[in-house]
């Protein structure tokens, strides 16, 4: 089984204030079909857990009558709330983590995670979950990711940059190791083994300004960890988007967003709800 990577709460304090220009942004046509997959309404509630910044608990806002966004992270917590405020006032946010979870906080019909699931004690997650999750509910995790084959020059020496500051650190390196187990396996050995993947692939215009944040929402580049090195990387890809850049000064990128959703297999028997402390 593999070891869960070691619990830190503010493992992001350094990078929050960068990630919602940093990273893709979710697919609104993602969210879309997720909850018409999950047939949200109105009176469902959300668990948006590892939250971030906030972005998934807003877009599925519209869609669930109430929902609770937790993070363990302060910084990112107040981002979340400030994104959140006006918005999405259905939407309660709370400090919090995986290790947190528990009956106290009620039954949800989805429970969404979005780029955080590896950061957490999956298996414990998943049997936690299990127990807040309605009989007819799910789990969906959120990811995107750069197409690495689509004919665009600035990329493969951009990716090249980040693989080589932020190689050794020891939690990525955790994740590539031959016994890291990805998140279907773990999946498929807890009560959520039932599997569907939802994809959209978009050609979008990003900013240098956003290519440059990019790497300053990384927890594997951080100032904490790389000191002045994160000033000679931040300089190396400003050169490198010099010599990539266009007139206008933005720059395409192919992402694809996608959604596991994992639900409960028909007929398979309900677990009693947990106690944890």
């Amino acid at each position: 089984m593999t070891a869960p990577i070691p619990f830190v709460p503010d493992r992001f304090k350094d990078n929050a204030a960068h990630y919602l220009m940093g990273r893709p942004a979710y697919s609104p046509q993602l969210i879309r079909r997720v909850a018409q997959s999950c047939e949200l309404r109105g009176s469902h509630r959300l668990l948006d857990l590892g939250c971030g910044p906030g972005q998934l608990s807003l877009a599925f806002s519209s869609w669930v009558g109430a929902g609770l966004a937790l993070d363990p992270g302060e910084d990112m917590l107040r981002i979340a709330a400030g994104l959140g405020a006006g918005l999405a006032p259905n939407i309660a946010y709370r400090n919090g983590s995986s290790y947190d979870l528990s009956p106290a906080l009620g039954q949800f019909r989805l429970a969404v995670i979005g780029r955080a699931f590896h950061w957490m004690d999956r298996p414990d997650t998943l049997a936690r979950l299990d127990a807040l999750i309605e009989p007819h509910g799910a789990v969906a995790l959120f990811s995107t990711s750069l197409v690495t084959d689509a004919p665009i020059a600035w990329l493969a020496p951009y990716r090249a940059l980040i693989e080589e500051y932020g190689s050794d650190d020891p939690a990525r390196m955790q994740r590539k190791t031959e016994g890291w187990e990805d998140h279907e396996a773990v999946l498929a050995k807890s009560a959520f083994a039932a599997l569907e993947r939802i994809a959209v692939v978009e050609t979008r215009r990003v900013s240098a300004a956003a290519l440059r944040a990019r790497p300053l929402s990384m927890s594997s580049l951080s100032r904490e960890r790389l000191g002045a090195r994160l000033d000679e990387l931040l300089a190396r890809i400003d050169q490198l988007l010099d010599a990539h850049a266009t007139g206008d000064g933005w720059f395409d990128e192919r992402i694809e967003s996608t959604a596991l959703i994992a639900r409960r297999p028909l007929g398979a028997p309900l677990s009693a709800p947990l106690s944890h402390a």
